[in-house]
């Protein structure tokens, strides 16, 4: 579902918590209202939010153009900046948006109008980003023969700002060059939010899918089979061991158990290199009225108590690669991570419509 649209200095977000219930729109015309919505819990990926603030920035410099040329211009900039940072703490998605928008690729710069240079780095940032997850899927497929069987492990949806990315864009391409026989869908989510409004957009192109619950992963695997499980990942780091959604830990397991090559989809912005281990990622914990709210009313209050991580660190032994824009990384992945990050050259599609 595309879930970002930059229409005439409007900034349009798809309002992802509220998807598919309802698809609401949210219309954003300064750098103060995008920092709004991205703080407020409604764009849930972050990629969207680290375009979003791309064109946030653009919003400010529009709202604020009768400064050009002034130091008061650049401080408004500045304090756009602040606000989108803020939006999304931590995002390092939205710390490489706000980057590139005050260092624009150095062509964009020999033109006069800075307006029009931040518009078209803003531009340009976005369709890098698609063209990463073009290259994704490509990649990803490239791991598959005709009558290929796949299992995805994901809690991201399938919101984007040109077409479907990640373990889905693969699925997706897969799909329709026929080369897979069949793809199952899982979540760890107990209302299956993500997997299933993958398995909508997957339905509105009429392309087959099986739907399951995460804990029936490893019996799936043992009953009907997979060729290959691909896993969305959050973050890389140096050694390999992967920050990723709750469940992944356990599927990766069953997937080592069973011989079933089990594949993390990233970019390469999501590689990273200064976190040497696993260890560094952290063990947060999530909020534990997502595991109460399905009792709603039945239990008084104190009665139980809820525990949920807020994210799976995988060990890199568990991981059979690396399914990146840049190519594919396996082990070992304390040389191959860093290469790719570092040295593998990025890949340009021109015709949009593959």
């Amino acid at each position: 579902m595309i879930a970002l649209q930059w229409q005439a200095k409007v900034l349009l977000l798809l309002d992802q918590a509220r998807y598919p219930e309802e698809e609401l729109w949210l219309e954003c015309t300064t750098a103060e209202a995008t920092a709004e919505v991205l703080s407020s819990g409604a764009i849930l990926e972050d990629k969207i939010a680290a375009t979003a603030g791309a064109y946030g920035y653009c919003l400010a410099a529009l709202e604020h153009q009768a400064l050009l040329g002034t130091p008061a211009f650049d401080e408004r900039l500045d304090e756009a900046k602040a606000l989108l940072l803020a939006s999304r703490p931590g995002s390092r998605g939205m710390r490489a948006a706000m980057d590139f928008m005050e260092h624009p690729p150095e062509a964009y710069t020999k033109n006069a109008d800075r307006i029009t240079t931040l518009l078209a780095t803003a531009v340009t940032f976005d369709r890098q980003q698609v063209i990463a997850d073009r290259n994704i899927c490509r990649n990803g497929t490239d791991l598959m023969g005709e009558g290929t069987r796949v299992l995805v492990r994901t809690d991201r949806g399938a919101f984007h700002s040109a077409s479907p990315s990640g373990a889905l864009g693969i699925v997706r391409r897969g799909l329709k060059r026929e080369i897979l026989e069949s793809a199952a869908l899982c979540e760890g989510r107990p209302a299956l939010t993500a997997a299933t409004t993958l398995a909508q957009e997957l339905t509105k192109e009429g392309l087959p899918f099986t739907l399951i619950p995460d804990h029936a992963a490893a019996t799936f695997l043992a009953r009907q089979g997979a060729h290959m499980v691909l896993c969305d990942g959050l973050l890389a780091a140096r050694n390999g061991d992967c920050k990723a959604p709750v469940g992944s830990y356990e599927l990766a397991i069953s997937c080592y158990f069973h011989s079933i090559p089990f594949y993390v989809v990233l970019t390469a912005g999501d590689i990273a290199l200064e976190v040497e281990s696993g260890v560094q990622l952290g063990q947060d914990e999530g909020d534990p009225a997502e595991v109460l709210s399905v009792l709603g009313e039945a239990l008084p209050c104190g009665q139980a108590q809820g525990w949920v991580p807020a994210y799976d660190v995988v060990p890199a032994f568990l991981i059979s690669g690396y399914i990146t824009d840049r190519g594919i990384a396996s082990a070992p992945y304390d040389e191959t991570l860093p290469y790719t990050v570092e040295h593998a050259p990025k890949k340009l599609i021109v015709n949009f419509d593959e």
